[in-house]
């Protein structure tokens, strides 16, 4: 049975990497192109984009140690 709960838990961690992943490839990477139709300096751009991605990463972060914390609460 533990094997099974620890499949689940890498599974759905993937899961949520890919998802961001995905997300800042598909979202972030062309919101100059879709937002601002290059009317803003390239530059102001880009800390929009570095912000959301180092957001986006830091709940990332967050969102799975709180995972690794239950998960080894229900364990132990």
């Amino acid at each position: 049975m533990r094997p099974a709960g620890l499949m689940g838990f890498i599974t759905i961690m993937w899961i949520m990497i890919l998802t961001v992943a995905a997300f800042l490839i598909i979202i972030v990477v062309p919101i100059d192109i879709v937002l601002f139709r290059d009317r803003i300096d390239r530059l102001i751009t880009s800390i929009i984009q570095a912000s959301i991605a180092i957001g986006i990463v830091l709940i990332l972060i967050l969102t799975l140690s709180t995972m690794k914390e239950i998960y080894m609460q229900r364990k132990l």
